[in-house]
């Protein structure tokens, strides 16, 4: 029953935020093109270096374009469904409505990672479906409906490890004064990700995998798409994004158990 009661909830998040959007038609769609005037940039940019060479690291440029669509599909269901609410925790701390969060009848980490959506990311999303399907195409990929099953798995961590990510960084706002410009940071670190692992060495390449475990979030579910299904890859992942949500999760519960309110 609880399950129904958050998901009627959502749903009612949603409907909200979809008729705030249509107040601001022109707005939404001006975010919706310098999206994707963003995104062009970046696909222009794969192409001059391409025009040099044909492959980086073993990559082709289809291959690279199936890995920066398979990036961006991760980048903007996060920054669609999660990212314009963590990025208001610090806010929340700082003006008191924490208080009313906690005291809500609903789960304040729910709470806190859902209320709003960012909906001209679809055009992000639409986008990046487009790389992605032009870059099977360049790549000549055939993937059976197997390794699509679980390359859509593969993302689906991808982005819970990104939100573990998020999360665990807006909630050093409980303790420290303003750390509002660590989700820039989030956004740099991360950006990272639309590059083969492959290309790091050494120390670096480890970190990127299971330290900041940036290899989940695109290229091993890339690889998924172009080579082969291996069990130990899905295991990794699972096994990394049951960890980082984890304690993500747990880290959360310790900074609102602590909480004190704003007028203490």
């Amino acid at each position: 029953m609880t399950g129904r009661r958050y998901l009627r909830l959502y749903s009612r998040f949603a409907r909200n935020n979809f008729a705030r959007e249509l107040e601001f038609r022109g707005n939404f769609f001006a975010k919706i093109f310098v999206n994707v005037s963003w995104l062009v940039g970046y696909v222009l940019f794969l192409q001059i270096i391409f025009r040099n060479t044909a492959s980086v690291a073993g990559w082709s440029q289809g291959e690279m374009f199936v890995l920066f669509g398979t990036y961006l599909i991760a980048r903007s269901l996060m920054d669609l469904f999660f990212s314009p609410n963590l990025t208001k925790i610090p806010e929340l701390i700082r003006l008191g409505t924490m208080d009313f969060v906690l005291t809500k009848p609903i789960g304040s980490q729910f709470h806190v990672s859902t209320r709003y959506l960012s909906l001209d990311e679809i055009g992000t999303l639409g986008g990046a479906l487009l790389i992605l399907a032009y870059g099977a195409h360049l790549a000549h990929l055939t993937p059976s409906l197997a390794q699509f099953a679980i390359w859509l798995l593969l993302v689906a961590c991808g982005v819970a490890i990104l939100y573990a990510i998020q999360l665990t960084l807006m909630t050093l706002s409980f303790w420290l004064v303003k750390v509002d410009n660590l989700s820039a940071l989030v956004g740099t670190i991360t950006d990272a990700g639309r590059y083969p692992t492959n290309i790091f060495h050494g120390i670096l390449r480890h970190f990127l995998t299971f330290v900041i475990p940036l290899a989940f979030i695109a290229y091993i579910p890339t690889l998924v798409l172009k080579e082969h299904i291996r069990p130990d890859w899905i295991a990794a992942a699972l096994a990394v994004t049951t960890v980082f949500v984890g304690l993500a999760s747990l880290f959360w519960r310790r900074a609102t158990q602590s909480y004190t309110s704003a007028s203490s």
